[in-house]
C-alpha cells in the first residue's frame, strides 16, 4: 500500500516533539534515566533492548523506527506533497539516541537514487551517496528527502528542518550528533540549510557543492567539502568561493593546513575506500585505500569559532565516466575510489 500522509504546518526544532517518544522507547527497553544513554550495559545487551513492533498499517511517518527500516515518509508541507527515504541499519539500536545524517540528491537525480535503490544514468548501482554503506557499518539513521521535480531550492532549507523533526518523532535522535550533506544541487542545499540553521544540524559535508557568498551563522558547525578540481558542472572556484564564505562565518583564524591525505604512498590507512564486485558491482565494502591509487587531500581551517574546523578536499575526479563532460562531477565514484560518506563521517565524529 501506499505510505500514507500526515500534514504538517511548520518547521519543528530539535528538542519539542523527540521527548516523549525519546522517554517511551528508553523506558521500553529498560534503560535507566540516571545515567547517560548511548553506553553501559543496557546500551551493549541487545536482551535489553526489545525488539520495535510496527504494525503492517501503520503510518510511516509516525511509526516507530526499527532495526532494518527502509520506508518512504510523504506528508504535506508548505501546502506540497513531500517525502524522504527512512533508512535504519539491522544494527541500529532504539534504545539508545541515534546520530541522524540528511543527505539531499543532486539535481535530475532523486532520493531513490541517493541511497542506491535505482540507478542513476549508466554508473555503477547499488552505492549511491555510500552513506547506507556506512550506517550499515556504524548503526546510524539515514533520511534522504526527495525535491520537487528533482531539485532544491533555497526555500527547501526549511524542509530539511521538518525532515529533522520528523525523525525524531519516530526514533530517539541524539541532538549533538545531527548532519546534513548532498551532492551538487543537494551541496548548494546543505549551504543554504547552514547558513538558516538553528543549533539543529551539527555540521556539514557538501559535495561538488556551492553556495552564498555571505552568511552569518547562527551557531559554529564544522564543514567539509568534497570537489574535484577539474568538475565542469560546478567548477572548483565555486565550490572553493562557497567554502570561504563558511571559513569567513566561523571567523577561523588559521590555514590553510594539510590535514588529511587519502591514497597515495602515505595516505591514511583506516578502511575508507570502496571496494566492490568485478567491474563496480555489488557488494560494496569498505577497506584500506590503495596506496598506487591518485591520492585526495584536504586541507583545514582552524582556531575557529567554538573550536570548530573548516575542511576543503580535493577528490581525484573519476577519469573512466564521462569525465569529458562532468570532470568527475558525480564525485561519490572517484580514481582514489574514496568513500566521501566515510570520511565526512569520521569528521563529523570529532566534533
Amino acid at each position: 500500500m501506499p505510505p500514507a500522509t500526515t500534514t504538517s504546518a511548520r518547521p519543528a526544532t530539535i528538542a519539542s516533539t523527540a521527548l516523549p517518544l525519546c522517554a517511551a522507547l528508553l523506558l521500553a527497553c529498560g534503560a535507566n534515566p540516571g545515567r547517560p544513554t548511548g553506553d553501559g550495559p543496557d546500551a551493549a545487551d541487545p536482551a535489553a533492548c526489545p525488539a520495535v513492533v510496527v504494525a503492517p498499517d501503520a503510518d510511516p511517518c509516525t511509526a516507530p523506527i526499527a532495526p532494518g527500516t527502509s520506508r518512504t515518509c510523504r506528508f504535506t508541507f508548505a501546502g506540497a506533497t513531500r517525502e524522504f527515504l527512512i533508512y535504519a541499519p539491522p544494527n541500529y539500536r532504539p534504545c539508545a539516541p541515534a546520530p541522524l545524517v540528511v543527505d539531499a540528491h543532486g539535481t535530475s537525480e532523486t532520493a531513490a537514487e541517493q541511497a542506491g535503490l535505482a540507478p542513476f544514468r549508466d554508473w555503477p548501482g547499488g552505492l549511491g551517496s555510500g552513506w547506507r554503506l556506512v550506517a550499515d557499518r556504524d548503526g546510524f539513521l539515514v533520511a534522504q528527502p526527495q525535491g520537487i521535480g528533482n531539485r532544491w531550492t533555497a526555500a527547501d532549507a526549511d524542509l530539511m528542518l521538518e525532515v529533522v523533526a520528523k525523525m525524531q518523532a519516530m526514533a530517539s535522535i541524539d541532538p549533538a550528533k545531527v548532519y546534513m550533506t548532498g551532492i551538487s544541487n543537494g551541496g548548494q542545499l546543505t549551504y543554504w540549510t547552514g547558513c538558516k540553521d538553528t543549533a539543529v544540524f551539527r555540521g556539514f559535508a557538501p559535495v561538488s557543492g556551492y553556495g552564498q557568498q555571505a552568511c552569518t551563522l547562527s551557531h559554529p558547525a564544522p564543514l567539509i567539502h568534497f570537489h574535484s578540481p577539474d568538475d565542469r558542472i560546478i567548477g572548483d572556484a565555486d565550490g572553493r568561493a562557497a567554502f570561504q564564505m563558511w571559513v569567513a562565518a566561523n571567523h577561523c583564524q588559521r590555514g590553510p593546513t594539510r590535514t588529511m591525505t587519502f591514497g597515495g604512498p602515505t595516505g591514511d590507512a583506516r578502511p575508507l575506500c570502496l571496494h566492490s564486485g568485478p567491474g563496480a558491482t555489488p557488494p560494496w565494502s569498505l577497506a584500506a585505500c590503495d596506496p598506487a591509487a591518485p591520492a585526495t587531500t584536504c586541507e583545514t581551517w582552524d582556531q575557529c569559532d567554538g573550536g570548530v574546523e573548516a575542511t576543503y578536499c580535493t577528490v581525484a575526479p573519476d577519469h573512466a565516466r564521462h569525465f569529458d563532460t562532468t570532470g568527475g562531477h558525480i564525485l561519490y565514484l572517484n580514481d582514489t575510489n574514496l568513500s566521501l560518506a566515510a570520511v565526512a563521517w569520521e569528521y563529523f565524529k570529532r566534533f
